[in-house]
């Protein structure tokens, strides 16, 4: 989790410009574009890890021979 929270609040600050000069109107569509590239960034992941196999990490985990598999 603070791994997210460090990702969200680096793309927040590439978008925002200097917070000491900016309006708040600027500041607004800079956090509305960040939500945009970690939206994007969420559906990113999420399609990496679709490509997974239902075996894959089996090698570490600690419940070998206890994965469900689906029924046709």
């Amino acid at each position: 989790m603070s791994f997210g929270v460090a990702t969200a609040s680096l793309v927040t600050t590439l978008f925002i410009p200097d917070r000491f000069h900016s309006t708040s109107a600027q500041m607004i569509h800079g956090i509305h574009l960040a939500f945009l590239v970690l939206g994007g960034l969420t559906i990113f992941s999420a399609l990496v890890f679709r490509a997974l196999r239902n075996d894959d990490g089996e090698s570490i985990s600690l419940h070998h021979g206890t994965a469900v598999e689906a029924v046709d």
